[in-house]
C-alpha cells in the first residue's frame, strides 16, 4: 500500500511540474517596439539559434510623458553582451502566474488561450504609467508567456 500510495505520489509530482526548456543562442541585440499599451515598450532581444533569429520579448513600462527607458536587463538585472552564447533556461507560465503586485503588460493586455494558458492573444487597451515588478524575469516568445529561471554565463547579472 505505501508504495503505491508512493508512485501516486511521484506520479503527480511529475505531471504537475511545469516542463523547464532550454535555450542555446548568440546574442546579437536588441530593438525597440511599441506595444498595445501607450505606458510599455516592448524590447526584443534578437538571438541567433543555429541559422534561425530567435526573438524573446520583454515587455517594461514606459513614461509617455518623459520619454526615458529603463533597462533592467533580464532575469536578475542581468546585462547581456552582445556576440555571447548563452544558455537560458525558460519555464512556461500562465499570466495568473505573475504577481498580483506588479504592474504587467500581460495582466492588461492579453487574453489567455483557453486551451494553453501560456499562450495569449495581444488586446488594445491603455493604462497609466506605473514602475513596479522585476520585468526582465517574464518574457514571451511568439505569444507564449515563459518566466526565465536560468541564465549561463550569468557574470553580467546584478547578484554577482
Amino acid at each position: 500500500m505505501r508504495t503505491l500510495i508512493l508512485y501516486g505520489i511521484m506520479l503527480f509530482s511529475f505531471f504537475g511540474c511545469k516542463a523547464q526548456e532550454n535555450i542555446t543562442a548568440s546574442y546579437i541585440g536588441y530593438q525597440y517596439k511599441e506595444t498595445k499599451n501607450n505606458s510599455f515598450i516592448k524590447r526584443e532581444l534578437l538571438f541567433v539559434e543555429k541559422r534561425d533569429t530567435l526573438r524573446i520579448n520583454i515587455r517594461m513600462p514606459f513614461n509617455i510623458q518623459k520619454p526615458q527607458i529603463v533597462n533592467p536587463g533580464i532575469f536578475y538585472n542581468c546585462h547581456l553582451k552582445e556576440n555571447t552564447v548563452y544558455t537560458i533556461t525558460l519555464k512556461k507560465i500562465c499570466v495568473s502566474d505573475i504577481p498580483e503586485a506588479f504592474n504587467s503588460y500581460y495582466k492588461t493586455n492579453t487574453i489567455s488561450d483557453r486551451k494553453d494558458c501560456s499562450k495569449f492573444t495581444e488586446i488594445e487597451k491603455n493604462t497609466d504609467y506605473k514602475y513596479t515588478g522585476n520585468y526582465g524575469k517574464y518574457v514571451d516568445i511568439n505569444n507564449v508567456l515563459y518566466e526565465i529561471i536560468g541564465l549561463s554565463p550569468d557574470d553580467g547579472c546584478a547578484f554577482h
